[in-house]
């Protein structure tokens, strides 16, 4: 990492690594052998170490069933395989909050002009994303085939009571699938709980891995036919999808790399402890908070307490890209601007003209480096009146 950099921009991959992560990839990189896919030593010690991660995540996540873990190519990716591959007829309803990423907006509205589904967003509540008793209304009104909400906001950092929504669409029966594209590694609930059909997260953000890698979980009530079709080293002799999990959803050859470095930064986590990461982002976030309310001409979104650990704001009068842009060559802190790939989640700020300008924490950041970010704010103020 280049030391004259600040990094703030950890919403979008967490940076730097721990040493243990990067040590842990280089030495799989290393080590050679494609999990199963042979009987020879190197390859037998690479589906060890695949078992061996899927089970540490199952405990991690608090799955009973590991082999209901699935590794895909990325958290995108495996909210694609749940929706391309779901059941819809022409007219099923999905229920989305007011906040989705384009991850899960994207492909909605290539199904609804594929399939002829219908979209609709529960209308946003300030504070937990959207109000648990309305979407029980509104299951009982409009009886949805679908619900697929995002467990924290990759733009306000607001987090969904996942367990009363979970618990409402299990009463239901409408099958929930959750973002976790924040929020993994943090907070979250048993993947166990009732009412949650599909889980999806990266392991490059809050779970300290690779990009390139992600986890799906499918519950052992739902059932998930493959996106694409390969090989899986097992059950070669036939020309279909092998029926048993996670095989059924793992075609080609998996990463060892990014799954070693995935292993290392769970244990990274856990060692930490979730509680201490949570309050440590928590904590700097409140004294952003502090210092941006000092300022008439900065609005922030929004001041919650139970959320993941990134701040959005705008500068009235200047540009969200600008001031990132001043942050990065003038003062050599990266953060990020714009829409965030989340559209929907601006359309509902009204932000969506001029974006807004996010900064997001990792266990790596300091107090120091937050000084640092105050005092290159008060001049970019100062020098734009």
């Amino acid at each position: 990492m280049n030391s004259t950099k600040i990094y703030l921009d950890n919403a979008a991959t967490t940076h730097p690594k721990p040493e243990e992560v990067y040590l842990a990839a280089d030495r799989v990189f290393r080590q050679g052998g494609s999990p199963g896919r042979s009987a020879h030593e190197l390859a037998l010690l690479a589906s060890r170490q695949v078992f061996e991660c899927r089970v540490k995540l199952a405990q991690f996540l608090k799955v009973k069933n590991p082999e209901r873990l699935v590794f895909t190519p990325g958290c995108t990716y495996g909210i694609n395989m749940v929706l391309q591959r779901f059941p819809f007829a022409q007219g099923d309803l999905v229920l989305v909050s007011a906040l989705e990423h384009n991850a899960v907006m994207r492909c909605l509205d290539h199904l609804r002009r594929e399939k002829g589904i219908i979209v609709e967003q529960v209308p946003y509540k300030e504070g937990t994303i959207l109000d648990p008793q309305l979407l029980k209304s509104l299951l009982e009104q409009k009886k949805p085939r679908l619900c697929a909400f995002l467990e924290a906001s990759n733009v306000t950092g607001e987090m969904l009571d996942l367990r009363s929504v979970a618990t409402i669409c299990h009463q239901a029966q409408v099958p929930l699938l959750v973002d976790a594209a924040q929020s993994a590694g943090a907070f979250h609930e048993s993947l166990d709980l009732e009412g949650i059909s599909f889980w999806s997260a990266p392991a490059h953000k809050g779970l300290y891995g690779m990009a390139g890698l992600g986890i799906l979980y499918v519950s052992p009530l739902a059932s998930l036919d493959p996106l694409i079709s390969g090989g899986t080293g097992s059950f070669s002799e036939g020309l279909d999808m092998p029926p048993a999990f996670p095989d059924r959803l793992e075609p080609g050859t998996l990463s060892a790399v990014a799954i070693a470095a995935l292993s290392a930064g769970v244990d990274f986590v856990s060692a930490k402890g979730r509680d201490y990461l949570a309050e440590h982002e928590r904590i700097l976030c409140s004294s952003l908070i502090d210092f941006l309310s000092a300022f008439s001409r900065i609005k922030y979104y929004a001041k919650i307490e139970r959320r993941v650990g990134l701040l959005s704001f705008f500068v009235d009068g200047l540009d969200s890209g600008y001031v990132a842009q001043v942050l990065d060559q003038q003062y050599g802190i990266c953060v990020r601007a714009g829409l965030h790939c989340a559209a929907s989640a601006h359309r509902t700020l009204g932000t969506l003209n001029g974006g807004l300008v996010r900064v997001s924490f990792s266990a790596f950041n300091t107090k120091e480096e937050l000084n640092v970010l105050f005092n290159a704010l008060e001049q970019i103020v100062e020098a734009s009146k």
